[in-house]
């Protein structure tokens, strides 16, 4: 298990002294987390080692889907198309069932009814739809997280397989790691200034730290089959995402992986009955699932089997010096509301830009400190509300969950509908928002301080441009027309704090209704594409932009 001790810098200096390998950021864990950190690191210019101990990318399919905002970060990294169409066969599963068997409950399904492929897209819910250039997409890990490793390699990435960390000691300056080739035994010295520990809900960096935890914890004990069944024709036109099947003595969920034959079932199983993983083999569920299926003839293989425990667990602070926790390692949630993967792209996200900034010394090192303070609340919310959804054996509240997201007043609840499809509702209160609006209760993306930027089109031929597209590499200040002395301010700001600060001038009528920014007024939005400060017209422009971006960068 590592090891961490605090050292000096003189003992950095000696390590480099010594010719190994020094590298700005260690990504430990080469999942959807770690690989999504490589990518946005490298778009903004700062080189990364991501070490994986298995051999490969995921062959298990968990994460069946990307919510929208997990969709737009994508598609910042030019990568939603990909997702989309690596997803095809698993898109139209959507719908939650529940009955004896699955052929019980296909008999019950009416295809007429199946007509939408996201939840974005149930009637009366259109106007969420119109607030991102993008939907929530269906794809499972197996089948994205090649497609970031095959970016992040074509666009420089080192990424190493079969490499563990053994240990690890870090100072006020550095971070010392040693690491290990599990197939030569070879092991090498690694020097960074920083490390992102995405290495998973098991976390060995997490548990090294002591790092203090909350949350319900474990919610029961669950077999994560894999397996292969020739059920297309029978599903075809009746496509679902989970059927809750319970009959005496057995309850699980089915989940959809390609609608056609491959397929996951998560079998609940009561170790206080004495019951244990290793007593179900490849032959008994085999014929369990025969059962549960309701189908005795139809041939089964199994693929793979997993014990796990749907788990709510987050830990107090996301950052312990220069180590900075993300996704599973950061925050265990249950699978339900489908936040788990979301939650650590959104992570990495958040944090590359201000490591970027904070290591090419354009900000004060205190700027990572609103990475726990911004996302440590997020993954908690989203965290409770997954554990919410179990019931008392880890599986779905099928009924909870409509409850969850019904209203008596209206079709669905709009609040837990726009959570449950990703769309950021959520607010950021830190250091790096300058937070002085008066309104309690702002109407959704409007453009207020720690909120993300409002999407509306710009352009639509030859080439869709969003106002999401426009922020994504620098601090960047959005007006109108009328804010001419924004730009001479931001050019002065920038030539004395040697940052790039673009402007831009937005003229659209929507932006205007949206935003209801006054004539003049201005937003200053971050790489993340969170607005950080709103001004009305000043005749001390300079002075208020350069207070604002010195406080936002921690640079007094």
């Amino acid at each position: 298990m590592p090891s961490i001790l605090f050292g000096t810098q003189e003992f950095c200096i000696k390590l480099n002294s010594m010719q190994n390998k020094s590298i700005p950021v260690l990504i430990v864990g080469g999942g959807l987390t770690g690989l999504t950190a490589t990518l946005f690191l490298l778009k903004q210019g700062i080189k990364t080692l991501l070490i994986e101990r298995r051999g490969s990318t995921s062959i298990h399919p968990r994460a069946r889907g990307f919510d929208v905002r997990t969709m737009e970060l994508f598609r910042e990294l030019q990568l939603d198309q990909a997702i989309v169409e690596a997803g095809k066969a698993l898109a139209p599963a959507w719908g939650l069932y529940q009955g004896e068997t699955l052929e019980q409950i296909l008999q019950n399904i009416d295809p007429a009814k199946l007509k939408v492929n996201h939840p974005i897209n149930f009637p009366g819910l259109e106007k969420l739809a119109a607030m991102s250039p993008v939907a929530g997409a269906r794809c499972t890990q197996d089948l994205s997280e090649p497609i970031l490793l095959q970016a992040a390699q074509e666009r420089g990435a080192d990424v190493r397989f079969n490499t563990r960390l053994l240990s690890f000691t870090q100072s006020n300056d550095c971070v010392t790691a040693i690491i290990q080739d599990t197939i030569t035994g070879q092991e090498e010295t690694i020097t960074c200034q920083y490390l992102i520990a995405a290495d998973g809900a098991g976390s060995p960096i997490r548990k090294t730290l002591q790092a203090a935890t909350s949350g319900h914890g474990s919610y029961g004990h669950l077999l994560n089959i894999y397996f292969e069944a020739d059920l297309g024709a029978l599903v075809k036109g009746r496509e679902f995402s989970i059927c809750r099947i319970t009959q005496p003595g057995l309850d699980g969920i089915l989940t959809a992986i390609n609608n056609s034959d491959k397929w996951v079932f998560h079998l609940y199983y009561d170790p206080a009955k004495g019951e244990r993983p290793e007593d179900y083999t490849h032959e008994r569920l085999e014929q369990l699932l025969q059962q549960l299926l309701g189908m005795p003839q139809l041939p089964v293989r199994i693929i793979s089997v997993l014990p796990w425990q749907p788990t709510v667990s987050v830990v107090n602070d996301m950052q312990h010096g220069r180590i900075l926790l993300a996704g599973d390692a950061a925050h265990q949630m249950t699978p339900y509301g489908g936040k788990g993967a979301a939650t650590g792209v959104q992570d990495v996200q958040n944090l590359a830009w201000k490591l970027a900034m904070v290591l090419q010394q354009q900000a004060g090192a205190e700027l990572l400190h609103t990475y726990s303070s911004e996302r440590q609340p997020v993954g908690k919310q989203v965290a409770e509300m997954s554990g919410a959804l179990a019931d008392d054996k880890g599986l779905l509240n099928i009924p909870g969950f409509m409850k969850l997201v019904s209203s008596s007043t209206k079709e669905y609840n709009l609040d837990k509908m726009i959570t449950m499809v990703g769309l950021p509702d959520f607010k950021y209160v830190s250091a790096a928002i300058i937070d002085n609006e008066q309104e309690e209760e702002p109407a959704l993306l409007s453009a207020q301080p720690g909120t993300r930027v409002p999407h509306v089109w710009l352009q639509k031929e030859p080439q869709q441009v969003s106002t999401l597209d426009l922020t994504t590499q620098h601090l960047t200040l959005i007006t109108d027309e009328a804010g001419t002395t924004w730009q001479p301010a931001a050019q002065q700001v920038a030539e004395a704090l040697r940052i790039p600060l673009p402007v831009v001038t937005i003229r659209q009528a929507e932006w205007k209704s949206i935003t209801r920014l006054q004539e003049g007024e201005v937003i200053l939005v971050r790489p993340d594409g969170f607005v950080a400060w709103r001004q009305t017209l000043s005749t001390d422009a300079p002075g208020l932009l350069m207070q604002a971006v010195r406080k936002i960068l921690a640079l007094d």
